[in-house]
């Protein structure tokens, strides 16, 4: 009997592998929220340093001009200053919130999410639009050079799509839950209160509104955006974070509630004590400066009941890494509930609204509070998503050090450059000696920022290193068969 033996047929032939579009692990979506983060950090710390380099430089600036349709191209110190507060805030600080939540929620239902090509499609089309209103910050004749809201309308809709794809993967998520959790109440809260209010500022982008709805439209997106997403995500995140590495339950479940029910009730009053129009009524710019200064009530709930939740575990918090991480977002947490609070006295908030304070008070919150919660929440869960396991090393202590020694160097240095301004303008000084003399305390500040940056990078490559070189551990996956596994999911 003869035959071909070299000749294979068609059974023979070892299946193809298919390639998708898009991945579907269970974390994909997570893994891109947090990678996209790290990206955009590390660009928002690039952007941050050619602003203070125009601080020094001042003639460091670049434009172009006779483009197509008759658009220029301004790298200038209120462009450069307007790409970074929205890189950060919208690159770094929204993609890790959203990272987060997707990460921690199939984990808290104890199921897969269920529609995680839905999460992965808004992931990409949140950082495209989010992509394409950077670039258009720098074209001034498409965006101005506002605090959050600079982006075209077409922009603000791209984003907004993706939200709407993002809010139907995470609601899907939550059929069939049989006890409520805190956290994802926050993160619930959170995802309602960003839509919500992107889709008013696409609405208030076309509308020709008077001074006063507009001041407090202002007001309550300020505010809001601040108060109920960007601090809201990382203290729901906390509330599952702290209980799992210390592998014991809150301290409190109706302290919990109570601190959330709070937390929102108070930020929602909060926001009219930003409306600094004239023609806002005194009365409820009055009541929201009290909620702002009553904030204090919920998050020493939080901090406390957090707090107590360690409990006999506080050794976890001398090594770095999560544990360390988190401690120092709590506590960054309160100096900034603090410090609004203290703003909110009118005659301080007459005094320093016009000086580096409240940049001071945002580099706490943001910079402290919810980036430093949010890296505690990547360093944590990027072992479990890869299924790697690592012994920390040089790069958990650099991470954590320069994250807590960024936000803190820059939050004094902007709060103390506040009340150096305070002391000048009192004196009589003319604006230009007085930037001169404040000069070198803001160049301070940015290398606060860069070490948050630095942070960034030590994490970025923490998890390429994981990736790539990490000893592969068993976990267990959501909504699989558990596993013993020393990693934990």
């Amino acid at each position: 009997m003869t035959g071909n033996l070299k000749r294979l047929r068609a059974y023979d032939q070892p299946p193809k592998p298919r390639r998708r579009l898009l991945p579907s692990g269970p974390d994909a979506a997570a893994m891109g929220y947090f990678g996209f983060g790290a990206l955009w950090l590390l660009t928002a710390t690039g952007i941050g340093s050619l602003a203070a380099l125009q601080m020094v430089v001042s003639e460091f600036q670049l434009v172009v001009e006779d483009l197509p349709f008759g658009l220029a191209i301004a790298f200038t110190p209120e462009t450069v200053a307007a790409g970074f507060r929205h890189t950060f805030v919208w690159g770094w600080l929204t993609n890790a919130a959203l990272g987060a939540i997707f990460f921690i929620t199939p984990r808290l239902t104890g199921l897969p999410l269920a529609h995680p090509r839905m999460g992965l499609l808004g992931m990409i089309t949140w950082n495209v639009g989010f992509a394409a209103g950077l670039t258009a910050l720098y074209l001034p004749a498409l965006a101005d050079t506002g605090t959050l809201t600079a982006f075209p309308l077409p922009v603000i809709l791209v984003l907004l799509l993706g939200l709407v794809l993002i809010n139907g993967s995470f609601w899907t998520s939550l059929r069939g839950l049989q006890r409520p959790f805190v956290g994802l109440a926050w993160f619930g809260v959170a995802v309602l209160t960003l839509t919500g209010l992107t889709a008013a500022a696409t609405v208030t982008g076309v509308l020709d509104l008077d001074p006063t709805a507009d001041a407090l439209a202002e007001a309550v997106w300020m505010r809001g955006l601040s108060l109920l997403w960007l601090l809201a995500v990382p203290i729901g995140a906390l509330h599952y974070l702290i209980p799992r590495l210390t592998g014991q339950p809150l301290a409190s479940g109706p302290l919990a509630w109570f601190g959330l029910g709070a937390w929102v009730i108070l930020s929602v009053v909060s926001s009219f004590g930003a409306a600094v129009h004239p023609s806002v009524p005194y009365a409820m710019v009055s009541a929201g400066n009290a909620a702002t200064l009553m904030l204090l009530v919920p998050a020493v709930a939080i901090i406390g009941n957090l707090s107590m939740t360690l409990r006999g575990r506080w050794f976890l918090v001398l090594s770095p890494g999560p544990m360390a991480l988190a401690v120092t977002s709590l506590t960054f947490l309160g100096g900034s509930v603090l410090l609004a609070g203290v703003e909110s006295l009118r005659a301080v908030q007459t005094a320093v609204s016009r000086t580096e304070w409240p940049f001071g008070l945002a580099a706490f919150a943001l910079g402290g509070a919810v980036t430093i919660g949010l890296l505690a929440v990547a360093e944590h869960a990027w072992p479990r998503m890869l299924h790697r396991s690592h012994g920390g090393g040089l790069l958990a202590y650099a991470v954590t050090w320069a994250a807590l020694g960024g936000a803190a160097v820059a939050g004094v240095a902007l709060i103390a450059a506040g009340l150096f301004h305070v002391g000048m303008v009192g004196d009589g000084m003319p604006p230009a000696e007085i930037s001169a003399n404040l000069l070198p305390i803001h160049l301070v500040a940015w290398a606060g920022m860069g070490l948050l940056g630095l942070a960034g990078a030590g994490h970025a490559l923490g998890a390429y290193l994981l990736a790539a070189h990490g000893r592969p551990v068993r976990t267990t996956t959501p909504g699989t068969a558990p596993i013993a596994a020393p990693a934990g999911h």
